[in-house]
């Protein structure tokens, strides 16, 4: 079974000669259902590798949205490059739910289901 990003899954993306990112999954495009006249769109996610505080504006009062967040787009294709790392339970959480060395779809260690055993 391959893996299926989910938001706030830390992940790191070996581009090859294009380079490492790495970061949280900050977004997971839905599955789009096609429609006659529009082209098809491909899945995708959006990586946050990098983020800074906003410079102050005298224009902008309480604006609620206070960084400038670096993301990076990954399409369906490429998610077999993704190597998932972490999770954590939300973007105002940083706990950590769940390690790499965990599986990734349920806690339970895997039971063995042979008729022999």
């Amino acid at each position: 079974m391959a893996y299926i990003p989910q938001v706030n899954d830390y992940v790191i993306w070996n581009q090859g000669k294009y380079g490492i990112d790495q970061g949280w999954v900050y977004f997971v495009a839905p599955h789009t259902e096609p429609k006659r006249g529009f082209p098809e769109t491909q899945r995708y996610i959006t990586i946050e590798t990098g983020i800074r505080r906003k410079p102050e504006c005298q224009y902008e009062k309480n604006n609620p949205h206070k960084h400038i967040h670096i993301l990076v787009c990954c399409y369906e294709p490429q998610w077999g490059e993704l190597q998932f790392v972490k999770r954590r339970k939300s973007k105002n959480d940083d706990s950590i739910v769940m390690e790499s060395n965990q599986h990734l779809y349920y806690n339970e260690p895997k039971q063995n289901t042979h008729r022999g055993q």
